[in-house]
């Protein structure tokens, strides 16, 4: 593993993160240079704390670039969701689905309790990257894919569905996409170094977010469901915050061409010892 070329990859990650959260929010919130780069903050620490973690860093040596891309990517949106829901204390006047965490809808007035539950749910975060089964058989990659959707699913679910209802069409369509876009990271898996199952799952949650959060926020360009409907939206936002989309499109082109770069020096490897 080349430090520096990963760290650039685990920075572009962070980036896209920031820049379709920009697109989404800076209509109601205004854009704020001060937290604009926060994802990517969060994404380089993710990274060193895993190269830090002995069991964890002999794994991520072993990814592709295009790989480590959608892990750090994963962990820092449960992380971000974390952060927000129970440490992160602000105003929720304005949100139409509180931001802070809710006991099935009702508001959780203890600090202490939050804290404490957030931070034993940050350790399992961390906990589930040290899975280390190696996931070699098509059907498996689906089906990590499949349940890691369903996971997203239910978080979601958790949050929102105590104030839009709970839809069981929506609640399907991530495991349904990934499970759809599984051979993705089958093709570019290593037979050499199969990608441990913690490592899956990561990988694919940030791909769920990387797909749904595209085609919600650049193709649908729905108004982030977070806010009041009647919050008003500041225009000048909404006429020039197609540059996070066209930078977006700039990172997208790259990956593709990582990703093509790399499933072509694989093929030597592969002939060799072949999928299971």
């Amino acid at each position: 593993m080349n430090l520096p070329v990963s760290l650039t990859v685990v920075i572009a990650s962070g980036l896209y993160t920031s820049l379709w959260g920009a697109f989404k929010d800076s209509p109601y919130e205004d854009f704020k240079p001060r937290t604009f780069p926060r994802s990517i903050y969060f994404h380089v620490v993710i990274f060193l704390v895993l190269y830090a973690l002995p069991p964890c860093r002999d794994n991520l040596q072993q990814l592709g670039l295009f790989q480590l891309f959608f892990l750090v990517m994963g962990v820092e949106r449960f992380l971000a969701e974390l952060y927000k829901g129970f440490f992160r204390t602000e105003d929720q006047s304005k949100y139409f689905v509180p931001s802070r965490i809710t006991f099935f809808g009702r508001y959780v007035p203890s600090d202490f309790l939050r804290y404490a539950v957030g931070t034993v749910l940050v350790i399992i975060v961390f906990s589930l990257t040290l899975i280390d089964v190696p996931v070699q058989n098509f059907v498996w990659f689906a089906v990590v894919a499949y349940g890691t959707g369903l996971l997203v699913s239910l978080g979601g679910a958790y949050k929102d569905a105590p104030f839009e209802g709970f839809k069981p069409g929506k609640f399907q369509r991530s495991g349904v996409v990934l499970a759809l876009l599984s051979p993705l990271f089958w093709v570019i898996d290593d037979p050499l170094a199969p990608v441990p199952l913690g490592f899956l799952i990561y990988m694919n949650g940030g791909l769920e977010r990387f797909t749904i959060e595209y085609y919600k926020t650049y193709i649908q360009r729905n108004m982030s469901g977070k806010f009041r409907p009647d919050l008003e939206r500041i225009q000048r936002r909404l006429e020039t915050r197609r540059k996070f989309h066209v930078l977006a499109l700039v990172i997208i082109g790259a990956l593709i061409v990582l990703y093509i770069f790399e499933v072509r020096a694989l093929p030597l490897a592969a002939l060799a010892t072949g999928h299971e």
